[in-house]
């Protein structure tokens, strides 16, 4: 997934409106200390691309309520439970949700970026 971001950054190297978040789902392992040492080693340019952390709670409810990380689940799942997905979602500057791609995937990384080009389009 980091080296699909990585696509995605190095794709859009002088847009100001494309922003890549990511979002730590070990807030107590990846501190800022940490998130900052593996920004430096995956040469994370930290004008397009933003690694977040926070507490547990904050990030999962984050996930579950705004990005639907598991609604393809069926199942709903408390908070206790480990919450990962290789999912990248697009978002457009009125915070809409315009498309959800695997992350793991080469085509589906193709298809997001011709989709922010549709959306720059707009």
């Amino acid at each position: 997934m980091t080296a699909n971001l990585k696509i995605l950054q190095d794709s859009f190297p002088n847009d100001q409106d494309i922003q890549l978040i990511s979002h730590t789902v070990m807030p107590y392992k990846d501190d800022v200390a940490a998130l900052r040492v593996f920004a430096k080693s995956r040469k994370v340019d930290s004008k397009r691309w933003v690694l977040l952390t926070g507490s547990r709670s904050e990030i999962y409810d984050l996930g579950r309520r705004y990005y639907f990380v598991e609604e393809d689940a069926g199942e709903k799942r408390d908070s206790s439970v480990f919450l990962h997905t290789e999912n990248f979602v697009l978002t457009d500057k009125n915070r809409h949700i315009r498309g959800i791609y695997n992350g793991l995937s080469l085509p589906s990384i193709q298809n997001l970026i011709a989709d922010i080009r549709e959306l720059q389009r707009e």
